[in-house]
């Protein structure tokens, strides 16, 4: 059921959709104090393995020190450079890409290349800056707050949830691509099923009367879960459903699609046979990176044959998932278009109280005061 009954207010200005004010302030006080998802924790698996990457505008690199993750920036102390190029990388030390100064794993300097013109400069000094890091399920998670929550406290009551769903699974699909749109854009079109009759009449074809919504809302997220059986719903699809289900995954549930929003930009798909997430990165006030993540439950019955099986059937399943995206973001530039061209905040059904929900942490994070 849902949790409100009538209209709710738009509490965002069209102008929070591109003002570059605006996004400093999400950068600032959403993004850099919270948890930012850095990669996969198999990109950072060995000993001297490392990810670098950006995060809310900050350049960071995630290393691993003997089993150890260990997050540190990632601009070297001479000249401003990068040093580790952006993506994965190996190596007991991090050396600078343009003039060769080294960092070692407590992010101290340890050598500088023709160490006698520096003569003030002393191994001890420049040592790069330290974030928080942790690693939870399959993925490794930064806060550039010196002190906070940790990524469990984060999640709060989903903590349990989270950990079930993504402990224990093996990655089967990643995809990355980038749009000129706004991060909150596609955040909002995640959370709400009222577009589903308009954008997805082939795939999901229409949305679920109220009875059938389980809607949470949380401090920190807000999930949907589908109440409808899949024995009450007919056809093959379902029926194969349930066969392949009960043959391949050890204590199944049953329960049908579920879809959590971790705040502020973390979509989180699970169920029996599949488990998604998807990070809303952002770019700048009118682009963003979204990154795919596709998990199996690792346990299965039948051993290599059960995994084989699990391949197979994901080489239908991937493809339907990236039409549903692919149906999204054809219309994402069009509302962004939309948003810049607005003289007001506009209005959301009952059926949107998701995206009104994190429109209000939003405004929270901000010390701005909602209007509802």
């Amino acid at each position: 059921m849902f949790h409100f009954s009538g209209k709710l207010d738009h509490l965002f200005e069209p102008s929070a959709y591109y003002d570059a004010a605006w996004y400093e302030s999400e950068l600032a006080g959403i993004f850099r104090p919270g948890w930012n998802l850095h990669c996969l924790a198999s990109e950072v698996a060995q000993s001297g393995d490392r990810f670098a990457g950006m995060i809310a505008g900050r350049p960071v690199v995630v290393v691993n020190d003997r089993g150890t993750l260990k997050a540190f920036s990632n601009v070297c102390g001479h000249r401003h450079s990068l040093i580790c190029p952006v993506g994965r990388g190996h190596g007991e030390r991090m050396k600078c890409q343009i003039h060769g100064w080294e960092y070692d794993s407590e992010g101290h300097l340890a050598r500088i290349p023709d160490g006698k013109h520096f003569k003030v400069v002393k191994p001890g000094d420049f040592s790069l800056h330290c974030y928080r890091v942790e690693r939870c399920g399959p993925f490794v998670f930064v806060s550039l707050a010196d002190t906070g929550p940790t990524v469990d406290e984060h999640l709060g009551t989903l903590a349990p949830e989270f950990h079930r769903w993504f402990d224990d699974v093996r990655l089967v699909d990643t995809w990355i691509h980038e749009h000129d749109v706004n991060w909150k854009v596609p955040v909002e079109n995640g959370v709400e099923s009222y577009h589903v009759p308009m954008v997805h009449p082939t795939t999901y074809q229409d949305y679920r009367d109220e009875e059938l919504h389980d809607h949470r809302l949380e401090p920190t997220y807000t999930r949907y879960a589908d109440l409808l059986p899949y024995e009450k719903k007919p056809g093959l699809v379902s029926l194969g459903f349930r066969i392949y289900t009960r043959w391949l995954i050890r204590n199944p549930t049953f329960d049908r699609f579920t879809h959590t929003h971790l705040f502020p930009n973390i979509m989180l798909y699970y169920g029996d046979v599949y488990r998604g997430l998807t990070v809303i990165e952002p770019l700048g006030p009118r682009r963003f990176r979204y990154r795919g993540y596709g998990f199996v439950p690792r346990d299965v019955r039948y051993g290599w044959i059960g995994r084989q099986i699990q391949d197979l059937s994901m080489r239908v399943f991937i493809p339907m998932g990236r039409k549903i995206i692919g149906e999204d973001s054809a219309l994402w530039p069009t509302v962004q278009q939309g948003l810049e061209a607005s003289t007001h905040r506009g209005v959301l059904s009952a059926r949107e109280e998701r995206v009104f929900a994190f429109q209000r942490f939003v405004c929270e994070k901000l010390g701005q005061t909602p209007c509802a």
